[in-house]
């Protein structure tokens, strides 16, 4: 296949027939010497394919080698992580190997997806002990994958009157138990109190947590604070570096909580702490504190103060979800007067594109310079998280000696281990109004002016919502002729899906104005109290917008120029100035572009590239995708002038693949995508652009090779009994 160009996708036809020809024998139970025959046949056909390793794990476990098996499994599990039989395999493995919370992690997932044996899933079975019993709820919970806007949660798990259960909650006033790097401390939950009572939103949330009103709607607009911090009981000792001060953050877990605060000057004075929220000391000596060993409290990591010439005093990376580089670019005089003018001074970008058409596996991507079918973060449904090795821009940050917070954002990448790296987290589930975010990072800059922050600030102003139960700005609806505020579908839909109607066009331009409005101040501020070499500011976006699209076909692209168009633009230390590039550039080109410009070093095998403005190569192409499980996978890779476009006739499955045998494929030029009289015929094109699209699908190619009870548990999507 690699030099023909007649087709664009041609199936391994030996090594599908040699893994239903093992699939058969391991439903027999027959792992013989022939099974093992067999298998070093369809390893050598299909030498990157898991599924030798799945089927290798099966033949070990069924042998009693468990230890073996796990070797398999976890083979299997770094290419296809949210694959059933992989969980299967890894479950049985690691409760034989003693290895509980591992296989706890690996029957919820299954278990999230899958439910129990009889649906297609895994019967949970866990030897919990009064030693394990918190750690491991904790990560059942996240495994399960209700958890997409932790710290609120929709299926937590608890031990009820008989047996498990699972209830709507709220990790509060405890521990984050995701995956951190060994010399990391948790994030510690608390609700985010700033100028009011301490412990007034804690009476809120202790009625209402297990409510389904709270998990449903109730959180949309709720700050949470989340600290990386230790909990104590009793008395524990602050020791600073001599000379040196430092912030420490310290949290109560009852209204009002007296602790004991005692130094060798001040001698010993009692504060007061509120329930489940944090309040700021400044410690200038070592300290000890101490309280009623009963009632623990949570004490944060010292934030050591000083400058180092290293390092900016300020880099400010702003995410603006939803913003389409081709409307922001288009509109930028009109309705982008501040943050033109401010990066005009820089670097912006005009041919940016994202990876995909939504926030959940874009996110990932921008901080790890990975696509989404590396990092595994593409199922909405999944309790997945990222892998350690994936090293994010916060973690990079700070090993540099940062002091690292999320002045706004929103929760939504917690529980897949994206914001591991910050020290502060202060999210929302839907509600991130710039307005309001340029509040709390003017806040969080005055607050910790003698520390050198990396500040991560996300603000969905422009994001567009459905129409259904939706309140419009009161400028768009009172502007509009009614004719405009009438819609012809009666189920809401996602926004990928939202047509190009007026109404959403014009909040979407009006809200761009807002966030320019907003963003202008904050970049005001900047300029007025740093010089230009003491920041580094980038403003980007995770996608576009579908709500722009030429109307082409009835049905609706989600990939589109408009879709996947993004906005990337620089400023500050290091940044060429007074650059406009049509240079072509993705989201995971951003995460090498500030370790280029901050001095940290990236992994060989990540996927972005250093554009050629800041000295790197220049890309031939860029791509997009859409790997949403129970729909059709989508790519487009565009050059300057043409763009292939693919889609697949069968959908995506849960861990990721799909067959292309048979898919659609055809090349446009750039103004005309899917349009197809204008489709090009071209053996140059195609030579050019079938590799390059070969090599992005390889990793997620099934090969037409299905388990069949991932198949069997989906027939609306595969077809088959319901």
């Amino acid at each position: 296949m690699t030099n023909d160009f007649t087709i664009f996708w041609r199936n391994n036809e030996r090594a599908s027939a040699l893994f239903y020809d093992l699939l058969e024998r391991s439903e027999r139970g027959a792992y013989d010497d022939d099974f093992l025959v067999q298998l070093a046949a369809y390893r050598e056909a299909a030498p990157e394919s898991e599924r030798a390793d799945i089927f290798a794990a099966q033949y070990l476990l069924h042998h009693g080698d468990a230890e073996n098996a796990v070797i398999c499994g976890e083979r299997a599990y770094e290419r296809r992580p949210l694959n059933l039989e992989v969980w299967r395999v890894l479950a049985a493995g690691y409760k034989i190997c003693g290895r509980e919370l591992d296989s706890i992690t690996m029957q919820g997932r299954a278990y999230g997806l899958y439910l129990g044996a009889d649906m297609g899933g895994i019967d949970l079975d866990l030897s919990l002990t009064e030693e394990n019993m918190n750690e491991a709820l904790g990560q059942l919970s996240f495994a399960v994958g209700k958890c997409l806007n932790a710290p609120i949660i929709t299926s937590r798990a608890y031990f009820m009157n008989p047996g498990l259960g699972f209830r709507f909650d709220v990790f509060i006033g405890e521990a984050i138990p995701i995956t951190y790097p060994e010399d990391s401390v948790r994030f510690w939950s608390a609700v985010y109190m700033e100028n009011a009572g301490l412990s007034d939103h804690s009476y809120m949330l202790t009625d209402a947590r297990h409510d389904g009103w709270l998990s449903r709607y109730g959180h949309r607009d709720f700050f949470f604070d989340l600290q990386k911090a230790c909990e104590i009981r009793g008395t524990t000792e602050i020791q600073l570096p001599e000379g040196r001060e430092a912030i420490v953050p310290i949290a109560g877990t009852m209204p009002d909580q007296k602790l004991s605060v005692t130094t060798a000057s001040t001698g010993t004075h009692d504060i007061y702490l509120g329930k489940w929220a944090f309040s700021f000391f400044r410690l200038n000596e070592n300290t000890q504190l101490h309280t009623d060993e009963s009632t623990p409290y949570a004490v944060g990591s010292p934030i050591l103060l000083g400058h180092s010439p290293a390092r900016r005093k300020v880099v400010l990376n702003i995410l603006v979800d939803g913003l389409s580089g081709a409307i922001a670019h288009a509109h930028s005089a009109t309705h982008l007067p501040n943050i033109s003018k401010f990066f005009a001074r820089g670097t912006v970008f005009t041919q940016h594109f994202s990876t995909s058409e939504h926030t959940l596996p874009s996110f990932p991507a921008i901080e790890t310079g990975y696509y989404p079918h590396h990092t595994h973060l593409f199922n909405v449904n999944a309790g997945y998280e990222l892998p350690l090795r994936m090293t994010t821009t916060a973690e990079q940050m700070k090993n540099l000696g940062y002091y690292c917070a999320i002045p706004m954002g929103s929760n939504q990448g917690i529980s897949h281990g994206i914001m591991r790296g910050f020290d502060r987290l202060v999210v929302s589930s839907w509600i991130q109004n710039s307005v309001d975010g340029v509040d709390y990072v003017l806040r969080q800059l005055r607050a910790f002016d003698e520390v050198d922050q990396y500040l991560y600030l996300a603000v969905n102003d422009v994001h567009p919502y459905d129409g259904l139960g939706y309140k419009f700005d009161t400028n768009i609806e009172t502007h509009l002729p009614l004719t405009d505020r009438f819609f012809s579908h009666t189920e809401r839909k996602a926004s990928v899906f939202l047509s190009s109607m007026k109404i959403y066009q014009e909040q979407y331009l009006e809200r761009i104005r807002q966030v320019d409005q907003n963003i202008g101040l904050l970049l005001a501020y900047l300029e007025e109290h740093f010089d230009e070499d003491e920041y580094l500011v980038s403003i980007y976006s995770d996608h576009g917008v579908s709500i722009f699209n030429k109307v082409i076909s009835d049905s609706l692209d989600i990939i589109s120029p408009y879709a996947t168009s993004a906005t990337w633009m620089m400023r500050g230390a290091g940044v060429p100035e007074n650059v406009v590039s049509d240079e072509l550039t993705s989201i995971v080109d951003i995460y090498p572009t500030l370790a280029h410009l901050c001095d940290f070093a990236v992994a060989r095998d990540i996927d972005g590239n250093l554009p050629g403005v800041f000295g790197g190569k220049e890309r031939d192409a860029v791509y997009s995708s859409s790997q949403y499980p129970g729909q059709t996978f989508k790519l487009a890779v565009r050059t300057h002038e043409h763009a292939l476009r693919l889609e697949t006739r069968a959908p995506v499955d849960e861990d990721g693949t799909v067959d292309f045998a048979g898919a659609r494929v055809g090349i446009y030029p750039r103004e005309h995508e899917l349009e197809e009289d204008y489709a090009v015929d071209s053996a140059e094109l195609r030579a050019f652009f079938y590799p390059r699209a070969r090599d992005f699908i390889r990793g997620i190619a099934n090969n037409g090779e299905f388990w069949p009870a991932m198949r069997a548990a989906r027939p609306q999507w595969f077809g088959g009994p319901a």
